[in-house]
């Protein structure tokens, strides 16, 4: 079956045949006409780009000896101090001194009423008195009876003489028997009081020595009295500050009781843990006679300090062991002052020190030569802080020599070969080792 005819239709398509074929057209003169621009227009030179430089500070550094320092803190303390206490069971005369009171060795500090002790040292004075005078009297008796002994002995030997007379006329039978027996008696008698009194004469010595440690006891009595005495005056051992006063006027006080406590400020120093590291140079140097010093801001005031010892042990629970510096006795700084000590360790030789922004990845520094970075690797050996507060890394290496560029500014894209534009800045002072000298 034949499909109708429209005319209409036909007609459309022949008009949008038509467009498009206008539209391919109109798009190849317009692709040809570009192709011709191209094709004979002028040739572009490449433009050649300037390599930038990097603006960067430098310093020219020469390797020296220097002193690392570290930062710790410490704790005033004195290597001894004192509690005073009563000697003797007195009342509380009078308080000389206060609290936070400076003192000298000597000075009084306090004093007890003496009433009681006074009375003591006269009750033991008597009593001395009266074991001097038994002594005497026992070495009188003891003399009487060595000069009674050769009575005694005459006395028996003619007792014994005349026993015998009677004896032998008893034999003869010239007398009684009653006679003889009288005589017998009284030369036993006579016996008997010699050997009495011999006895008596070798007791003699046990008597004198009797005698004697008598005398001696009541003289330690009076000279336990007179220290008594001696103990109502009380005096400060050392020269220091009065730490505590425990007691008032009118306060009535027993032996043993605490007065007061004074610190000693000769032996002032300062306790301060170190890693065992560094006490292991710190230990060195002592053994070696080597001088360690230290210092510390105070109130204003810049003080010194010198390493006496440290600590025969590692305390429970802590990593390093405790470093002593003594400090001078007129110090402005009160016990328990807790004090940021900078200690200068052993010298160290062949060291730069460098700002901590002069390092790169804590093992790196750059070098300028001819105006290009030129990467070095170092070794920190320590830090180093100057008496104005400074703070420096202490490095070396063998690349680096006297007269090298070294950059100390903080450039993120720091490499080896970077053009870089230096720009020089101000050395190191020449002589922060000899700060610590004069501390």
């Amino acid at each position: 079956m034949n499909k109708p005819y429209f005319p209409g239709r036909t007609l459309a398509r022949f008009r949008y045949l038509g467009v498009k074929a206008a539209g391919g057209l109109i798009f190849g003169m317009l692709l040809l006409l570009s192709m011709l621009v191209v094709a004979t227009g002028p040739k572009a030179e490449p433009v050649e780009r300037a390599e930038r430089e990097w603006p960067v500070s430098y310093r020219e550094v020469t390797p020296v000896a220097m002193a690392p320092t570290i930062q710790v803190y410490g704790k005033l303390e004195t290597d001894q101090s004192a509690t005073l206490r009563a000697g003797v069971t007195a009342t509380v005369a009078q308080v000389f001194r206060r609290e936070g009171d400076w003192v000298n060795a000597g000075d009084p500090l306090l004093r007890l009423d003496d009433a009681e002790v006074l009375l003591a040292e006269k009750s033991a004075r008597a009593a001395l008195a009266r074991a001097e005078a038994a002594l005497r009297s026992v070495n009188n008796e003891h003399q009487l009876a060595r000069d009674l002994g050769q009575h005694h002995e005459a006395q028996a030997q003619l007792a014994r003489e005349k026993l015998q007379r009677f004896e032998s006329l008893h034999a003869k039978s010239m007398i009684a028997d009653a006679q003889l027996d009288d005589v017998r008696h009284e030369a036993n008698e006579r016996a008997m009081v010699l050997a009495q009194h011999q006895s008596r004469l070798l007791d003699f010595p046990n008597q004198e020595q009797q005698a004697a440690a008598a005398v001696a006891e009541a003289a330690a009595r009076l000279g336990q009295a007179e220290l008594d005495k001696q103990h109502t005056d009380v005096r400060v051992p050392f020269s220091g500050r009065v730490m505590a006063l425990d007691v008032s006027a009118g306060d009535r006080i027993s032996v043993g009781s605490a007065l007061l406590s004074v610190a000693d400020y000769a032996g002032l120093q300062v306790r301060a843990p170190v890693p065992m590291e560094v006490a292991q140079r710190l230990r060195r140097s002592l053994d070696t006679g080597t001088p360690v010093v230290a210092a510390a801001t105070v109130a204003g005031e810049r003080l010194g300090f010198g390493l006496s010892g440290l600590a025969g042990e590692v305390k429970t629970g802590h990593s390093g062991i405790d470093a002593f510096f003594q400090v001078a006795p007129d110090s402005v700084m009160a016990l328990g002052t807790v004090v940021n000590l900078v200690i200068a360790l052993p010298e160290v030789p062949n060291v730069i020190a460098l700002p901590i922004h002069a390092v790169y990845d804590n093992n790196r520094v750059y070098k300028i030569t001819d105006n290009r970075l030129q990467a070095v690797e170092i070794e920190r050996v320590g830090e180093h802080m100057d008496a104005a507060g400074d703070y420096r890394v202490l490095v070396r290496s063998a690349e680096l020599e006297s007269g090298d560029h070294l950059m100390v500014s903080q450039l993120p894209t720091a490499m080896t070969g970077l053009l870089v534009k230096p720009t020089s800045t101000a050395a190191l002072e020449p002589a922060l080792v000899g700060q610590w000298s004069s501390w």
